[in-house]
């Protein structure tokens, strides 16, 4: 992430993408089936949403084919306005309001096209106060992963309202996890008693597991995530047994406290989607971050080359800092608030203790400090070499550390 690759722009004599009229992709279109090395994947224009995802390397469905929900599916919820009841507040003398809840319908098929990174569907469809639900699902081919975007344009309506997206994996008792900031947790075991069961947020992923098979999504835009059914105003006292759905709880207006409770305009919502045979939690982390935070672009033309370079970086590609182990995020590299050298922060995301190896090929290291959030010193770092250190990490521990140099003959500062 604190590197740079280079790659040339020539003009082709194509288009960029495959018009979805070729009889490929029309028969396709008509079968409503998208697929390559890693899914197959069966669409439902009618609710907008996914019939049926197969995992060809698990060998297994990964949809509920018993769940009322289609995957990927729109979810809009009414009810819950006679006061006084559950859903709008702690009271569980109260009664639980009776809730309906309806999924996109009346949807159709607007196009799949062939692009240079794989195959890109778009549905429409609608919704109560909803007009409008526009849905592409992005099937990669040379990644296990699947994007849902998701344009919503919502009527602004005072009654009590929420919308979810529902993602229905074919689990009856799967283990629930997702991730916090600094951790992941395990909800019907890591809560404090007292804790809510309903809803949960998330920092980038959910996931649920059973019976050889996992199945993850990646909440880009919305972090509020509901397990096995929607918020409802149960306050169960323990997590128990759900079934595999994950839940985003994309809008409501419940709580009339700081903020308009009648939502409307047009919403864009994006969720990935991915699978394996065991949730793992340091790949996940990765992928979110990847997500959210994707590679920066930059056209550089002959204007940008002025003046003399500085030293001799390699002009295809280069790293600034390294660290030897992928489970470790390198959060910042930034000059310290003190103006005394630069600050590295680091986060675990593998979850065990270890010392790891970091490189900055661009500073010749006089001294790294260990210090506190707030850039206070606490204590030296040994030296592995002009150009590297060893540092000990926690599990889902946050390191800062102060490095102190000079910039290294052959390469530009930070």
């Amino acid at each position: 992430g604190m590197g740079y690759k280079v790659y040339a722009l020539r003009k082709t004599a194509g288009g960029t993408e495959t018009s979805a009229e070729s009889p490929a992709l029309i028969e396709q279109r008509q079968s409503t089936i998208l697929e390559n090395a890693f899914y197959r994947v069966e669409l439902d224009p009618e609710h907008g949403a996914v019939r049926s995802i197969y995992d060809k390397q698990l060998g297994k469905e990964l949809v509920n084919q018993e769940s009322p929900y289609r995957f990927g599916q729109y979810l809009h919820v009414s009810g819950g306005d006679k006061r006084p009841n559950t859903l709008l507040q702690y009271r569980t003398i109260e009664l639980q309001p009776a809730l309906k809840v309806d999924g996109a319908r009346n949807g159709r098929m607007v196009s799949v096209t062939k692009t240079p990174y794989g195959l890109v569907a778009r549905m429409q469809a609608e919704d109560t106060n909803t007009p409008t639900v526009a849905t592409e699902i992005r099937l990669f081919d040379a990644e296990k992963k699947i994007e849902f975007v998701e344009d919503i344009d919502k009527t602004a309506v005072r009654p009590r309202e929420a919308v979810y997206f529902a993602f229905p994996f074919a689990m009856d008792h799967p283990e629930f996890r997702y991730e916090i900031q600094t951790g992941v947790v395990d909800p019907a075991k890591d809560m404090y008693p007292g804790a809510g069961h309903e809803w949960f947020s998330a920092q980038h992923w959910a996931a649920v597991e059973q019976d050889g098979a996992s199945g993850a999504v990646l909440p880009l835009d919305t972090p509020l995530i509901t397990f096995g059914d929607i918020y409802r105003g149960a306050w169960p006292d323990k997590f128990g047994t759900r079934t595999g759905t994950i839940f985003s709880f994309a809008m409501n207006n419940y709580w009339s406290t700081n903020y308009d409770s009648a939502q409307g305009g047009h919403v864009r919502l994006r969720y990935v989607v991915t699978s394996a045979r065991s949730t793992d939690d340091a790949a996940l982390s990765r992928m979110g971050w990847e997500e959210a935070t994707p590679l920066e672009l930059d056209e550089v033309t002959t204007q940008d080359k002025s003046g003399e370079p500085r030293g001799g970086w390699d002009g295809k590609q280069a790293s600034y800092l390294e660290v030897d182990d992928p489970d470790v995020l390198a959060e910042a590299l930034k000059p310290a608030e003190d103006g005394d050298g630069t600050i590295l922060r680091l986060l675990d995301l593998g979850g065990k203790a270890r010392t790891i190896t970091v490189r900055v090929p661009g500073f010749a290291l006089t001294r790294v400090v260990r210090t506190d959030a707030v850039e206070r010193d606490q204590d030296a770092i040994t030296l592995s070499g002009p150009h590297s250190f060893q540092l000990p990490i926690s599990p889902h521990g946050i390191a800062t550390v102060r490095i102190a140099g000079e910039v290294a003959s052959q390469a530009p500062s930070f």
